[in-house]
């Protein structure tokens, strides 16, 4: 990173606790929690909210953050009630629908659907209101990493200015911006895939067996997800395989409205429907940073790792990973000389979590797994533990661990059962690991 603009020096230079890149759920939630805790802190936002964001499918445990935030009420009246997820297969006749009712924790036993525009802006006005000094439409370009405090460049309309902090958090999700500039941001070659989505109107409830439920469809190429917001609209996206990402040929409406076409089931909820926002995409979907922290900064939520949202995990993870590094945060400014522990059991926390979520989402679109997902048997609370899984409880040891496991033994005997088209699915992948499509494209309207 380099200055590119002459600085205008202003009673900023004073020193910061703490200096948050991204205004997002990881970015306001660590701020405000930090602040809780009496810390001198500024958040640097480059967008100005309300703006538009996908994932919008929140976890139950997402409700115990928001409580402690004081935002619950908040969301509540702007989100849809969510009981559950559902899932379609091709291959079978009826739908599977898990209940977070039926977790091992069964508390709290439901979540909520949200338009992120509005969920985010209240995140982070809940910031501000906080005391954290929030910058939007505000855009860090430089960081000078120092030895006792990091100088940071940020660029606004009314011009270049700098501000010093004695702690550093890249939460600027995608940008990834202190993953790039370091180079230890990797695509995942395990799990490589794109996604296109946008907001439609008309979509019938017929499109799920429960009300508030978020819909997965699976077909040939991927998943297709369906959820409904409260103003009556439906998120509606479609995740794909590179090799068919790689057979596209005309404009991007056009290629996703041919995708939905493949999944009948989907289609025949969708065909009367209307979008009622660009359609969007995300290439290169899943990464990971190589390490999450080094002298004086983290990288946190997406700005470390992103992985395919088929279970809802993205918010739930960078609230989750904000807590926790919070905790590390301000442990580690206190005692300076620990503060490599605190954030090393941070990384093996949040490591975890992910690596539950991955083995699933890597096998997701295999012959096993929906065999497994759509004939669900709850010998051992097996079922109990894939719903825990589901709804955000990914952090717990012991029960949840074991029958995890069992579930791992039944996936690969079932792998075993359909082995002709279990290979077929691990031949296609191999061949196929890299997409072409842009990144953050968005379609023209017509």
């Amino acid at each position: 990173m380099r200055y590119k603009k002459r600085v205008m020096q202003t009673e900023e230079t004073a020193p910061y606790d703490v200096a948050v890149i991204g205004g997002g759920p990881a970015g306001a939630t660590v701020a405000a929690l930090l602040a809780q805790r009496g810390r001198n802190v500024a958040l640097f936002e480059k967008a100005t909210h309300p703006r538009f964001h996908i994932g919008e499918s929140l976890l139950p445990k997402n409700i115990p953050i928001l409580e402690r935030l004081g935002v619950l009420d908040a969301v509540k009246a702007i989100g849809i009630h969510k009981p559950g997820a559902e899932f379609v297969s091709p291959d079978h006749d009826s739908r599977q629908c898990f209940l977070f009712s039926d977790a091992l924790d069964p508390n709290p036993p439901h979540s909520y659907q949200v338009r992120r525009s509005q969920f985010d802006a209240i995140l982070l006005n809940n910031a501000r209101r906080k005391g954290v000094a929030v910058r939007e439409g505000c855009a860090v370009s430089a960081i000078a990493f120092d030895d006792k405090t990091h100088r940071l460049t940020h660029e606004a309309h009314d011009g270049t200015t700098e501000c010093q902090a004695r702690f550093v958090i890249d939460a600027s999700g995608r940008d990834g911006l202190i993953a790039r500039h370091m180079e230890v941001r990797q695509r995942n070659k395990s799990h490589n895939s794109a996604a296109m989505f946008a907001h439609f109107k008309a979509v019938p409830s017929e499109a799920w067996e429960t009300p508030g439920n978020i819909a997965i469809y699976w077909f040939e190429h991927g998943w297709i997800w369906l959820i409904p917001l409260n103003d009556g609209l439906t998120s509606v996206g479609a995740v794909c395989m590179p090799d068919y990402l790689k057979s596209r040929e005309g404009p991007l409406d056009e290629f996703f409205f041919q995708t939905l076409r493949l999944c009948p089931k989907v289609w025949d909820h969708l065909k009367d429907a209307e979008a009622a926002t660009p359609i969007r995409a995300a290439g290169n979907y899943s990464y990971s940073a190589t390490e999450a922290f080094g002298e004086r900064y983290l990288l946190l939520g997406d700005a470390y790792a992103f992985i395919d949202p088929v279970f809802s995990s993205g918010v739930f993870l960078a609230m989750s990973s904000a807590e926790l590094a919070a905790d590390a945060i301000d442990k580690g400014l206190d005692w300076p000389k620990r503060a490599t522990r605190y954030l090393r059991t941070y990384q093996r926390r949040i490591d975890r979590g992910i690596a539950r979520y991955s083995w699933f989402i890597y096998r997701f679109n295999t012959p096993a797994m929906r065999t497994l997902f759509m004939g669900p048997r709850n010998v051992l609370g097996v079922r109990a533990a894939v719903v825990s899984l589901l709804a955000g409880d990914i952090y717990r040891r012991g029960g949840l661990s074991w029958r995890l496991g069992i579930f791992r033994l039944l996936f690969g005997a079932s792998t075993l059962v359909a082995l002709k088209r279990s290979r077929k699915w691990e031949d296609r992948r191999r061949r196929f690991r890299s997409i072409i499509m842009a990144d953050d494209e968005v379609a023209e309207r017509s």
